[in-house]
């Protein structure tokens, strides 16, 4: 595991009490298939099509975390770290799509698959606040990739376009991202009452089933079941 878990700390009582499904989202075929090279472009490319939709979105969520902060250190931070999802998705899918044939102008005329428009929805109502639920409900998207781009990157994937894409998420500067919102959450949730600590725990465990759908949508190539 890449982050400790200091005894006693929310981010060991989030992870015992939600852990089994960072199992399933590590088990997921999209996730194995990725190591393994064996999972299928066409999955991949939607999977990238949906991320350009999704992190445009997840960039605003930040935003509005700068607006509910609590100091100037962590508006700093959110708007940093709003700068670098932007940065991120422009570089790495300038970088990629165009080897899978997308093009990301296009992407953002169409409507989001119903798994990216349920988690951008659900991070949004989260944007409303207060600060802590943000916090709680973005933390997934970080720590999930963060363990995600090391399992992966272990099992060295061949497929240098897989490879690209692990290895973004295995990198230290996404590492030091990660640990400042895991440091984050342990420093707002003791100042929280009971009520918003189960409401933090229910926005964590949320945004964690609607990352094991967000791989499961681009697995099946899921679409909206009835349309146009």
């Amino acid at each position: 595991m890449p982050f400790p878990l200091p005894p006693g700390s929310f981010r060991e009582e989030l992870r015992a009490a939600h852990g089994p499904l960072f199992d399933a989202i590590a088990e997921h075929p999209f996730v194995r298939g990725v190591g393994d090279g064996s999972l299928p472009k066409e999955s991949f490319a939607y999977f990238l099509a949906q991320d350009v939709l999704y992190l445009d979105e997840f960039a605003k969520v930040l935003a509005s975390g700068a607006v509910l902060a609590d100091s100037p250190d962590t508006r700093q931070l959110f708007l940093q770290h709003a700068a670098n999802v932007r940065a991120v998705e422009q570089r790495l899918h300038e970088s990629l799509l165009p080897q899978l044939g997308v093009d990301a102008d296009e992407v953002r005329r169409q409507e989001p698959k119903p798994g990216t428009l349920a988690y951008t929805a659900h991070l949004h109502h989260a944007a409303k606040g207060p600060l802590p639920l943000l916090v709680a409900a973005v933390l997934p998207c970080y720590w999930v990739y963060a363990e995600v781009g090391e399992l992966l990157l272990a099992r060295q994937p061949q497929d240098p376009l897989y490879r690209t894409w692990v290895e973004s998420y295995a990198s230290p500067q996404f590492a030091e991202s990660v640990a400042a919102q895991l440091e984050l959450v342990d420093r707002l949730a003791p100042e929280a009452g009971e009520t918003l600590r189960t409401d933090m725990h229910r926005a964590f465990r949320r945004s964690l089933r609607y990352e094991w759908m967000f791989w499961d949508q681009a697995y099946r190539l899921a679409d909206w079941p009835v349309g146009p």
